[in-house]
């Protein structure tokens, strides 16, 4: 398998030329020592990276109206690198906010981080977004199906007001988002998931009457609750050594 190289925008451009001389994307591939799957990205994404080449190609007046943004490019490369280097998923909003930050810093004004802008950015660098972890399980739709013609066999009878939807899910509420932007070159790991969650409840009637949630910890009196008065949170509080569901928890 052919490792992935970072390929400056002179090169992507010079990739772009030999295809419209009749190159392939394997020939590419060989003369620039990297994958076909990274040269179909570059075919892809030609007009992006054309508009990015006309942006910066020019010298004089057009070289120094850009040249006030270089500082802001170097700067939010380097706090990226830093920020992915801890396995912190970084998002669109994030670098636009980031660049908004660096650019009052840097003193510049009427800066706009744009979807433009950022997009040529990612270009310029080499940054994507991918998924850094985790799976997403499917449902089995004949399920679905058994239950949408019982249901209703089921509930017959009943007032909306009497019939209830509850559910649970777990809270895992010091992960980070598994999806970030990061560099092509870049290996894509995430950090280590945080497992410390707690177990939350939802009912409602079909009416829209809606039930206090129900929150599941491993602690009945947890440190920052300290002189606060559990019964005023919003939340029914429940504790116990795994933060799960019991019986005599659902039953009470």
């Amino acid at each position: 398998m052919s490792k992935r190289v970072f390929l400056n925008l002179e090169q992507q451009i010079e990739i772009l030329r030999q295809y419209e001389k009749g190159k392939s994307a394997r020939k590419l591939a060989e003369l620039f020592y990297c994958g076909r799957t990274q040269i179909n990205k570059i075919i892809k994404e030609k007009d992006l990276i054309l508009k990015e080449y006309e942006d910066f190609k020019f010298c004089g007046v057009k070289r120094m109206r850009h040249e006030k943004y270089v500082d802001i490019n170097e700067a939010l490369l380097e706090w990226f690198k830093t920020v992915r280097a801890k396995k912190i998923p970084v998002s669109r909003p994030m670098i636009q906010h980031k660049t908004k930050e660096l650019a009052d810093a840097l003193g510049i004004e009427n800066f706009s981080a744009s979807n433009g802008w950022l997009d040529r950015f990612r270009i310029r660098n080499n940054i994507t977004f991918r998924s850094l972890c985790g799976e997403s399980a499917d449902v089995d739709p004949g399920l679905c199906e058994d239950w949408q013609e019982s249901l209703p066999l089921l509930l017959a009878g009943y007032d909306d007001k009497d019939i209830f939807n509850m559910d649970e899910t777990a809270l895992f509420f010091r992960t980070l988002p598994n999806k970030s932007m990061i560099q092509k070159s870049e290996e894509i790991r995430g950090g280590k998931i945080p497992k410390e969650r707690v177990t939350i409840f939802f009912c409602v009637s079909s009416a829209g009457e809606k039930e206090k949630p129900l929150v599941i910890w491993r602690c009945q009196s947890p440190r920052c609750f300290k002189g606060k008065d559990l019964n005023r949170l919003g939340v029914s509080w429940y504790a116990n050594k795994k933060a799960w569901m019991t019986s005599s928890i659902f039953e009470e």
